[in-house]
């Protein structure tokens, strides 16, 4: 029994080989980026039990909340003279279209 091998046969056959062989190492790596990055037993049991909220806390909490309430009511004052202020058409159109003497980079002196 006479076996050939051709030079194209043992190029399929490397191909394979490195197709399979990245496969494996890219689960390799995977699974150890898996286990440097997971939490340790202890987080997670500890992390099932939920710790006990303090009262105190969530009084400073609605304090913080009402501050910000009425900052952004003092802001939102403040802003409104600018956005409801009508702006005029001519206005932009003066500024655009001055004549060329008037401004500093006219040339003129």
């Amino acid at each position: 029994m006479t076996i050939s091998i051709n030079g194209n046969d043992i190029m399929q056959i490397v191909e394979v080989a490195a197709t399979i062989g990245s496969i494996v190492a890219t689960l390799v790596v995977g699974f150890i980026i898996y286990l440097m990055v997971r939490p340790s037993r202890k987080d997670r049991e500890a992390r099932r039990e939920a710790p006990r909220a303090d009262p105190r806390e969530g009084e400073d909490m609605l304090r913080a909340m009402d501050r910000m309430t009425e900052r952004l009511e003092m802001l939102e004052r403040a802003l409104a003279d600018r956005i409801e202020r009508p702006r005029h058409r001519a206005d932009d159109e003066d500024r655009h279209f001055a004549p060329a003497d008037h401004g500093r980079d006219s040339g003129r002196k």
